[in-house]
């Protein structure tokens, strides 16, 4: 059975996923919880967990296990690796700190209606980058490590594809 350590955050979560009857089980540190999903779209998929539903949206940051989940109005950053080699790392003494991409690009299509940075600027993991509007609501593209911007590729009120380019880190 597949098992994982997820980080969000501070947060670290053992996950061992077991398939039955279509279904998954997942053991998150030690408490059983029934999941299903079912995907609607390319990134999005509904997600039952104990008969409850969520829409989420996950996107794949890079390589490795970086991922944003996109739920309930709100934006996750999490990182997913095998737990064998979370356990390896940690007796080795290497951080799992998050690093920043040389490139930050849209997750999205839609409007920038911020740019919360400037050249120079030093950022930590956390800080508001670019406000995006799309489907009416402002995203909030915040860093995912620590870095120094490099260049600015876009303005307030230009028009942003997926996977534009944003920003540039040294």
């Amino acid at each position: 059975m597949p098992r994982y350590q997820v980080t969000v955050g501070d947060r670290e979560f053992d996950v061992e996923l077991e398939t039955v009857e279509g279904r998954y089980v997942a053991r998150i540190n030690g408490k059983s919880v029934e999941l299903y999903s079912r995907q609607l779209h390319e990134t999005r998929s509904l997600l039952f967990v104990d008969n409850e539903s969520y829409e989420v949206d996950i996107r794949i940051n890079g390589n490795g296990g970086q991922k944003t989940v996109f739920m309930k109005g709100l934006e996750i950053p999490a990182y997913v690796e095998d737990y064998n080699l979370a356990q390896l790392r940690k007796a080795a003494g290497i951080t799992g700190k998050a690093t920043i991409e040389a490139v930050l690009k849209a997750p999205m299509p839609g409007m920038v209606v911020g740019v919360k940075v400037k050249e120079g600027d030093k950022v930590k993991k956390g800080m508001p980058l670019v406000v995006i509007e799309a489907m009416k609501m402002e995203n909030i593209i915040k860093s995912r490590g620590e870095g120094t911007v490099k260049a600015i590729h876009v303005t307030a009120g230009k028009s942003v594809e997926k996977n534009d380019k944003l920003l540039e880190f040294e």
